[in-house]
């Protein structure tokens, strides 16, 4: 699949060309944390904030990805307020852009607890001591709670060293599954006149969860 020129005729499914450019990214070596994305929210009044996390899955069947998070921080208060959001790829030594409109869902808890899973101790520590978004009187008040969590689950020093050791996932701490209403992509082109795809189908949160189209609409946008 060639990506110096964006056609209608590369794929019906936008998430296959996401995935293309994402390992397009990694198997380059030349971006940094390729499957870092930035994830936009807002409040119930409206006011946007946004931040970077890791992509974590691609779903190109259904339409989604997903990232971990705490469930207690403020993007999560923010996404319960208003589940409406955006995402952002951006690998610029690429020249590629990726936008997505959609909206949030939590992941289940059986998908929560195997990703958890494959973290290493450090991290699965680190989910059950820090308190997301909510102040901390000093850093050392915080490595305080870290070892509180050692020893909560017995971890020796040489456990977290050596990764030898599982802890059970926090019921505050899993997934986000941004499901795709809208896929924006961008391609960087001479003469500022850069190649921009936008697909579009119908979104919608039923009483089953999320109900998608089949279908996506595509246009050639201007730059």
């Amino acid at each position: 699949m060639m990506c110096k020129m964006l056609s209608r005729s590369m794929t019906k499914n936008p998430f296959l060309l996401l995935q293309f450019w994402l390992n397009e990214a990694t198997e380059s070596d030349l971006q940094p944390n390729p499957d870092t994305m930035a994830i936009a929210t807002a409040d119930s009044e409206g006011v946007p904030n946004a931040r970077m996390v890791l992509c974590k899955e691609i779903n190109a069947e259904k339409g989604y990805v997903v990232f971990y998070t705490n469930y207690n921080s403020v993007k999560s208060i923010e996404i319960k307020e208003n589940p409406k959001s955006s995402a952002l790829f951006h690998w610029d030594k690429l020249g590629y852009q990726i936008r997505i409109r959609g909206e949030i869902l939590q992941s289940p808890d059986e998908e929560n607890d195997a990703y958890f899973a494959t973290r290493s101790l450090g991290s699965q520590v680190g989910a059950w001591a820090s308190d997301q978004s909510n102040p901390v009187e000093s850093r050392q008040a915080l490595d305080d709670q870290f070892r509180k969590i050692l020893d909560r689950f017995n971890i020796t020093s040489e456990a977290l060293a050596l990764d030898k050791q599982k802890i059970p996932r926090p019921p505050h701490w899993g997934g986000y599954r941004l499901w795709a209403e809208e896929v924006e992509f961008w391609l960087n082109r001479k003469d500022r006149l850069h190649d921009r795809m936008h697909f579009k189908r119908a979104l919608t949160i039923g009483s089953k969860g999320i109900e998608t189209g089949d279908n996506w609409t595509v246009k050639r946008l201007q730059p």
